[in-house]
């Protein structure tokens, strides 16, 4: 009976511990909105994240929309994109560690610093003395003829290299779009028909491809309307049978996104809240379904930051809860506290895809790293 209490006594302890120790590491990631430290040895390094304005010296103004912002380090690109109306722009940067430069329109900011997991910086604002004076001329052209029409939608040509240029495709009846050819610059999606393509250094002629077949409409609902929306994030309906679309559910706030429906076709995950549907030989609607939060969900800021109350991740983090933190006075305290200050973080995070991607793998994909490594214990 004695070594039976000491050993009911020693695993609550553990619990105890256990518990205090990874609701400290909740805590941090998910309430306090900090940079998750290396606590162990096989954490895997998370991407550096930076926002800002990207400007020239003269004259002294943002660059313009669509102007592509690069990052390196050593000769490697790391990470690239393009910036706003407002010449900002926001970007993940990978590992492994090393000084990060940039380039703006293919020309070296004068902003430069040491690579950091996990690390964010949200004012880095970069600057160049100016944009290239050589341009170059883009042709837009179409494949085969009168088959579509292909359209520069920026219409300042020339451009500098590594300027964004808006491009748009539109099929004649009885064809589709396929996709964007070069022989050289880059597309932001050579699929989509409506895109951006950056500039090389040398006259381009961009073709618009296309082919024959019917296509169907791709309607999008929300249910209940009040619930969110639903989005079809490749935006070229109509489409052929059988191709596949991006589309995404974002949940308002007090409810949460449940799962996809659709009369035809088909989803690669239904309960995902971002996934692809295949085209069926019709016109169809394709309707995300959202119900009433409750606090029994649990993780508000992991269901806004993976989109789906049903993601596996959150079941881990749930269970969790359950076998752990429930069941000590620290760990009922934190859940009590993260039911209390979650809510608004997570409304506020679930209207930024790009706040969603920071917080879910900067935040909360290192926490259910460490939950799930350490499961052997616990679970015990």
């Amino acid at each position: 009976m004695i070594g039976q209490t000491s050993g009911n006594d020693l695993r609550r302890r553990r619990a105890g511990w256990l518990a205090g120790a990874l609701g400290l590491l909740l805590a941090l990631a998910l309430i306090g909105g900090g940079v998750l430290p290396a606590y162990a040895d096989g954490i895997p390094q998370m991407p550096m994240a930076f926002m800002g304005t990207a400007s020239t010296i003269t004259p002294a103004a943002p660059v313009p929309a669509g102007t592509l912002v690069q990052a390196y380090v050593g000769t490697a690109l790391r990470a690239e994109t393009t910036t706003d109306a407002e010449g900002k722009y926001a970007m993940l940067v990978p590992g492994p560690g090393g000084t990060i430069t940039f380039k703006v329109a293919g020309v070296l900011a004068q902003e430069s610093i040491v690579w950091e997991s996990g690390e964010t910086k949200t004012n880095f604002n970069l600057t160049i003395p100016a944009l290239s004076a050589v341009k170059y001329g883009l042709t837009m052209g179409v494949n085969p003829a009168d088959t579509g029409t292909a359209t520069d939608q920026t219409n300042a040509s020339p451009y500098a290299a590594g300027v964004g240029v808006s491009i748009k495709a539109v099929p004649a009846a009885g064809y589709r779009f396929v996709n964007w050819t070069a022989p050289a610059g880059s597309f932001a999606s050579a699929s989509a028909a409506e895109t951006t393509f950056t500039m090389p250094a040398q006259d381009v002629t961009v073709t618009a491809n296309f082919e024959e077949g019917a296509e169907y409409t791709l309607t999008m609902a929300a249910s209940p309307i009040m619930g969110g929306t639903a989005t079809d994030v490749t935006g070229a309906s109509p489409y052929m049978e059988g191709e596949y679309v991006s589309i995404q559910a974002a949940f308002a706030s007090g409810y949460q996104f449940v799962r996809w429906t659709a009369t035809a076709g088909a989803f690669s995950n239904a309960n995902a809240a971002s996934t692809t549907f295949q085209m069926p030989g019709a016109d169809v609607t394709v309707t995300a379904m959202f119900e009433v939060a409750t606090s029994a969900s649990g993780c508000f800021i992991a269901t806004a930051a993976y989109g789906s109350p049903t993601a596996e991740q959150i079941d881990v983090l749930r269970e969790f809860r359950d076998v752990v933190l429930l069941e000590s006075t620290v760990g009922t305290q934190f859940v009590a506290l993260y039911y209390k200050l979650s809510p608004p973080i997570a409304d506020f995070i679930s209207g930024s895809s790009f706040l969603r991607t920071v917080v879910r793998e900067l935040l909360v994909d290192p926490v259910v790293w460490m939950v799930e490594a350490t499961g052997g214990i616990w679970r015990k």
